[in-house]
């Protein structure tokens, strides 16, 4: 049952990026400037809505937060360590960082958050994804942007100029002090988050109808093992020192960490020319992967 339930989740997110990849083979379409409408309108938008509509304990903030930049901050270190290791260049390991350091807490994390745990657990989930949401458009854009020839001081302007980080720390500033968002706005906001999804899935399947997995096989089995094996066991050491064993928390978390490569990442590598191909293949098989995957965990847990 529990299979079926996943799959319920897991081929709906198939079938759109097979959409856009039977358009991306019979169709030119300029993967930028879908990108650059998803980047600057869909997503923002969509963070905002989710942040400012949501029922977030702030009791409970601070730790999701720490856990969040914790294991950020952990797993940066481990590619770094390993990118020393293998005598990885820079272009390299921030083409890994993107493909396997930030998870699809939303779209594929949260459905299986509440059919698994409810939606209290999806109240934890939520503030998960905001921080994910924040990291990805912050520490995401550094990696996706931090080519050899780009200055420190534009990749700085770059992440301060987000509309996706300005979108996430406004509805904080504004949950936080207690302001209501007009009806209008939450409205907006919320129809042009509800495109942000599907908009990625389909640009995904375009970028994949344009590579030669072979190319990179490599690469995509080194992200999907980090993904799906490494990241999940840091978060899990992590979380037994910030919760109590078997709490909803940690079990929240942890299947947030341990869901597959967002897709947010191929934006952003399609936005600053950062290996699209190969993020967006390590995507791929990493959401196929967890078909196994997030079943074993969630039967472990």
């Amino acid at each position: 049952m529990v299979i079926i339930e996943i799959l319920n989740v897991v081929l709906p997110v198939f079938l759109l990026m097979g959409v856009g990849f039977v358009v991306g083979k019979w169709m030119k379409i300029d993967s930028k400037s879908v990108s650059d409408l998803s980047i600057y309108v869909f997503s923002p938008a969509l963070f905002f809505y989710s942040i400012s509509a949501s029922q977030m304990d702030m009791g409970d903030f601070g730790r999701i937060v720490l856990f969040a930049f914790s294991l950020f901050l952990i797993f940066a270190l481990f590619i770094y360590a390993v990118g020393k290791i293998f005598k990885w260049d820079k272009t390299y390991q921030n083409t890994l960082m993107l493909a396997s350091g930030f998870p699809n807490a939303g779209n594929y994390g949260l459905p299986i958050i509440l059919f698994a745990y409810g939606e209290e657990g999806v109240a934890i989930g939520i503030i998960y994804l905001a921080m994910q949401s924040f990291l990805m458009n912050s520490a995401g854009v550094f990696y996706a942007s931090n080519h050899a020839h780009v200055p420190k001081k534009d990749i700085f302007l770059q992440v301060v100029q987000m509309p996706g980080v300005i979108a996430i720390l406004l509805a904080l500033a504004l949950k936080i002090a207690g302001i209501p968002i007009p009806a209008a706005v939450e409205n907006a906001t919320g129809l042009l988050g509800q495109a942000s999804i599907p908009t990625m899935l389909t640009l995904l399947g375009v970028t994949l109808a344009s590579i030669r997995i072979k190319n990179v096989l490599s690469f995509i089995g080194t992200a999907a093992v980090f993904k799906l094996i490494a990241l999940p066991a840091l978060a899990f050491l992590l979380l037994g020192l910030i919760y109590p064993a078997g709490s909803l928390e940690a079990k929240v978390l942890l299947v947030g960490a341990a869901t597959p490569t967002a897709a947010t990442t191929t934006l952003l590598a399609i936005k600053f020319g950062m290996n699209p191909d190969m993020v967006s293949s390590a995507m791929f098989v990493s959401t196929v992967a967890s078909i196994v995957t997030i079943p074993l965990l969630l039967l472990m847990v």
